[in-house]
């Protein structure tokens, strides 16, 4: 394709009638794709594998994940019976049980069986007294949703209560009677980004046209954000000028105190996280920051009373200072102290910071394993003015189902609840190896699998993501155990610059420019997989989903040589159109400006669309996507999959209906993608 004078207009795109996600031509198009494609499932392993996947998503025990407001655990479940879901709640002390007696306070199916609507459960935000809800309901996974009010008493939706209509919508309480949201209802309210613009305050029982304006952002920002703490004698509204994914303005108006209602922007840098839940702001920069006589360094974890620093102070105190191995990925604030999530060398450690004469000190959780994927989650105690004290901790690792446990500041956790096993890990062996990219830096993957020392290559699939400061860790491997691993195949993890694995100058690395480093990286570990004997090019197939897709996106285009398959799954492709498709606006700071020459000229080399020709042998790629995903176009899988087509090259396509971006509202359909990605790595790398 020839570089057009603005490549993102589509002018010089012959294919553009593809991203009509509901054009007469275009779904013509996918239907007779999706037919094709059907030929991978002609046959009776593709059906055990489909039965397999199904029975370990609807597996009656698995964990049903519950989050704590007030005197009720709240969970979310399908299952066989009941395919979109039902929203639930019980006690702690019955949910101790083998068989907690749930409350069911809503049915997905009657209500769509009703309605006529294929709706999906989105979430619920409860009014602060829990008498009520905001719930909220997505068209068939879409990131738009719907929401109602909706009474826990009489387990309904509430005549004549807040209802705001299907849009890219974010919702709170102020109180039983006020609203917060945000939502894209038309262009003036929604940014370039489709993200809402507006914050406005909404009144019961007067016009949703009536909602008041308090906070906006301009037309080209990401997103005006908010957040309210309802946390007694903490009570503040938080918002967010959101400049784009990684830079944000932000301010906050607190109820108490000198500054009380007063709405102040907070002396921040731009790219930082940041949490204020009581007494204390916590402050993560993204790259080093100078302040009040000290620097901050990026990744590091810095207090100051919120009081204080409002007034003009700024000594903070350092509660967490990283090192070239170890990142903080997250923490919470607790009675107790702080709870920090760490990585260190990609192994999960949850510790304890409280702070003493001498400064922050850490405190290590006992109990907890040494090589497992664990997270932490606040236990209820929002409406503790001192702070929670109860710890929810999820563990898992790659042949380690998951478990939950309950943590309250004193002694080993106490087990919750344990997940059954999906499959054989008899002889499973977990090996963390390091390749070397172009420029010499040592890139960590796992490579898991039965027997590690045995002699001959094997099947093997890559994964990898490389973006947006997302970290790859261990998780259990339920469904590609029971698919591959138990069948003695091979699996391998990359931990590719780009992501957080190492902290924000791991992501800072393969950013805009530099963009490519992450796909070099996942190139690098190919050949390290090759050359150590473990897998051959032709045995070796990849897979990655979104940025993934954009990176497996690249090792077909790019690598060729490396992979005898690549699963592309629901995957920014076209970087010259990505920011006119949906979101694509709001990721300019991951990959930058194609509208802008001197950028468009690095973004190309890595636009797979553009980079597709009829001169290079390509492996087969199967391409998956969902027609309502609202977050990456449908149009990137349909256009790469109809050039690669005109091209010449062996190519698969699959589009569902239902599932939005992560594919996961319907049970079924996540089993059927996941059965058919895997018969297709059987017909491709020869795996038995």
């Amino acid at each position: 394709m020839t570089a057009p004078s603005n490549p993102a207009d589509g002018s010089d795109d012959p294919l553009l009638w593809l991203e009509q996600i509901e054009g007469e031509q275009a779904v013509a198009w996918v239907e007779a794709q999706n037919s094709r494609t059907d030929a991978l499932r002609d046959d009776d392993r593709y059906r055990a594998d489909f039965d397999a996947v199904l029975a370990i998503l609807n597996a009656d025990d698995r964990i049903p994940f519950v989050g704590k407001s007030g005197d009720h655990l709240y969970n979310f479940w399908k299952d066989a019976a009941h395919p979109r879901g039902l929203w639930r709640r019980t006690t702690l002390d019955s949910y101790r049980t083998d068989k907690p007696d749930w409350d069911v306070l809503l049915d997905i199916d009657t209500l769509n069986a009703a309605e006529g609507i294929a709706w999906a459960f989105a979430g619920a935000a409860r009014s602060p007294d829990k008498s009520r809800a905001l719930v909220s309901l997505s068209f068939n996974g879409t990131d738009a949703i719907e929401v109602r009010e909706f009474d826990f008493a009489s387990k309904s939706f509430i005549a004549g209560g807040f209802v705001l209509p299907q849009a890219k919508t974010q919702v709170d309480w102020l109180d039983r009677d006020t609203i917060l949201f945000g939502s894209a209802f038309s262009a003036d309210d929604t940014t370039a980004a489709g993200y809402a613009r507006w914050v406005r305050k909404w009144r019961r029982g007067t016009p949703l046209a009536d909602a008041e304006i308090v906070f906006a952002v301009e037309h080209d920002d990401v997103a005006a954000w908010f957040g309210v703490n309802h946390r007694p004698g903490h009570e503040s509204v938080s918002y967010s000028r959101a400049l784009d994914f990684t830079r944000a303005q932000m301010f906050i108006e607190p109820a108490h105190g000198a500054f009380a209602g007063q709405r102040i922007r907070l002396e921040l840098p731009e790219e930082v996280a940041i949490s204020h839940e009581a007494g204390a702001l916590l402050v993560s920069p993204k790259q080093d920051w100078q302040i009040g006589g000290q620097i901050i360094a990026s990744g590091a974890l810095a207090a100051i009373g919120l009081d204080r620093f409002l007034a003009g102070a700024r000594d903070f105190e350092i509660v967490f200072a990283p090192t070239p191995t170890r990142a903080l990925q997250s923490w919470l604030e607790t009675r107790h102290g702080l709870v920090l999530q760490i990585l260190d060398n990609v192994r999960g450690r949850v510790v304890l910071a409280t702070r003493t004469a001498g400064g922050w000190q850490e405190t290590a959780i006992p109990g907890l394993p040494d090589n497992a994927t664990i997270g932490a989650d606040n236990f209820g105690g929002e409406d503790d003015p001192d702070l929670g004290t109860d710890v929810l901790l999820t563990i898992t690792g790659f042949d380690q189902p998951t478990s939950t446990a309950l943590w309250n500041g004193a002694g080993a956790p106490q087990k919750l609840k344990q997940a059954p096993a999906s499959f054989d890990a008899t002889g499973i062996e977990i090996k963390q190896c390091h390749a070397t990219a172009p420029d010499g830096t040592s890139i960590p993957y796992f490579l898991i699998g039965k027997d590690l020392a045995a002699k001959g290559p094997r099947p093997t699939i890559l994964y990898g993501y490389g973006g947006f400061e997302i970290s790859l860790t261990p998780s259990y491997m339920a469904v590609a155990g029971k698919l591959w691993l138990e069948r003695g195949h091979l699996y391998a993890l990359a931990n590719i610059r780009g992501g957080g694995e190492f902290g924000p100058a791991w992501h800072l690395a393969s950013r805009k420019a530099t963009k490519h480093v992450a796909h070099d990286d996942f190139a690098a570990v190919a050949r390290d997989l090759a050359a150590s004997g473990v897998t051959t090019a032709r045995q070796l197939a990849c897979h990655g989903g979104s940025n993934g897709g954009l990176l497996v996106g690249n090792m077909l285009t790019r690598y060729p040589e490396l992979f005898g398959a690549v699963w592309c799954s629901v995957p920014l492709l076209d970087m010259a159109r990505y920011t006119k498709l949906l979101a694509g606006q709001s990721w300019i700071a991951e990959y930058g400006d194609p509208e802008i020459p001197d950028e468009w000229d690095y973004i190309r080399k890595y636009s797979p669309y553009h980079l597709a020709t009829r001169d290079k042998t390509y492996p087969p790629i199967l391409i998956t996507t969902n027609r309502t995903d609202d977050r990456v176009h449908p149009g990137h899988a349909r256009k790469m999959a109809a050039r690669l087509q005109e091209l010449g090259h062996q190519v698969w396509f699959n589009e569902t209906v239902s599932g939005g971006h992560s594919g996961a509202v319907d049970n079924t359909d996540q089993a059927r993608t996941q059965a058919l990605g895997y018969a297709f790595f059987r017909r491709t790398i020869g795996a038995a």
